[in-house]
């Protein structure tokens, strides 16, 4: 036999074994890349609903009048997403998921200043977060603290 002949075998060998390789550790390797893509879009909806508690919490922690404007981004890595603010939480849904976020209790108004239970904010929006007084005969609320959410032009 020539040597030629035993190299040729040899590398086919090697080249169906790594082919094998890869034909089974693909999956696990494309598994991995999703996992990872979907712990960034969670992390980047947790994100957001922190930082929308945390403006929240640094009005409510102020005087009376103080204000502060948000912009809410146009998607979440490409998703729609959906934020509703409540009383203890500010949740953000997107595929299927929440995220939440929590508030030091405060009181929601409108514009109004009639209480709420909670607020929608809507994606690529600019809201201004304000903490008012509430003086309401009708429901004896006497100079209570609470906090308005309006959305103003970009």
């Amino acid at each position: 036999m020539d040597s030629k002949g035993i190299i040729n075998i040899e590398l086919l060998f090697c080249t169906l074994i790594v082919i094998l390789l890869l034909i089974v550790n693909l999956p696990m390797i494309e598994k991995g890349i999703n996992a990872n893509i979907e712990i960034h879009e969670n992390s980047k909806g947790r994100l957001l609903a922190k930082h929308i508690a945390n403006s929240i919490n640094e009005i409510n922690s102020n005087e009376y009048g103080f204000k502060k404007k948000i912009k809410l981004p146009e998607s979440i890595e490409g998703n729609f997403y959906e934020v509703t603010v409540n009383e203890r939480e500010a949740i953000v849904e997107f595929n299927n998921k929440k995220g939440k976020s929590a508030i030091n209790p405060i009181r929601l108004v409108d514009a109004s200043n009639r209480s709420i239970e909670s607020i929608e904010l809507y994606n690529g929006r600019t809201y201004l977060i304000e903490k008012t007084f509430v003086n309401d005969n009708q429901t004896n609320t006497i100079n209570q603290s609470s906090i308005l959410i309006r959305q103003i032009s970009n």
